[in-house]
């Protein structure tokens, strides 16, 4: 299990450095979906609470917590891994705030990440809610932090999908991970 997790994780740091996720110093596993409480403060200020079965979570300054039974189902090259879509939160949230923008590196422009990354959430959360099939999880549509962790997901094992559907963010995020899994075996 150890390994499994750890060689996942490492993947997106793979040419970023283990200082890229120093911060993450543990990792709870459970056997199978656990459930999580969640407090929310909705547009128009009103706070919700309530329970949601997780796969997995980034706790900021804690652990990964994350699900053996979704890690498992994310063993093949389908698009969906935890385990990537959790240090995708991570990363994203070094800059103080997890919103599907972590800290680029010196030659990245803020303005084509924004754009490419814009013009695509948008694009994909209308197709989503106009049910048309997409090559990427739907769920990728429930806001720029979920898009990013998703993108993610596909970037290292469906990263066709992503070029073919949008290619300014796979470039976007090869720059990024300075990686192009597109060109791997």
């Amino acid at each position: 299990m150890k390994q499994t997790i750890a060689l996942q994780a490492c993947l997106p740091i793979l040419n970023l450095g283990f200082d890229w996720i120093d911060h993450l110093v543990s990792v709870v596993v459970y056997p199978d979906t656990f459930v999580s409480e969640v407090t929310e403060r909705d547009d128009v200020g009103v706070v919700h609470h309530y329970r949601e079965a997780r796969s997995g979570e980034s706790w900021e300054r804690g652990p990964l917590v994350l699900s053996w039974a979704d890690i498992e189902a994310g063993l093949g090259e389908d698009g969906y891994n935890v385990v990537l879509h959790e240090v995708a939160h991570r990363l994203d949230a070094l800059d103080g705030a997890v919103n599907g923008k972590p800290p680029l590196h010196a030659g990245m422009r803020d303005l084509t990440w924004r754009d490419s990354f814009s013009a695509a959430f948008e694009d994909f959360t209308r197709r989503v809610r106009a049910n048309e099939d997409t090559l990427i999880d739907p769920y990728a549509a429930e806001s720029p932090a979920e898009f990013f962790a998703v993108f993610t997901e596909a970037f290292f094992e469906t990263p066709h999908g992503i070029i073919a559907e949008y290619p300014a963010v796979y470039e976007q995020m090869a720059a990024f991970y300075r990686q192009d899994p597109s060109r791997q075996g």
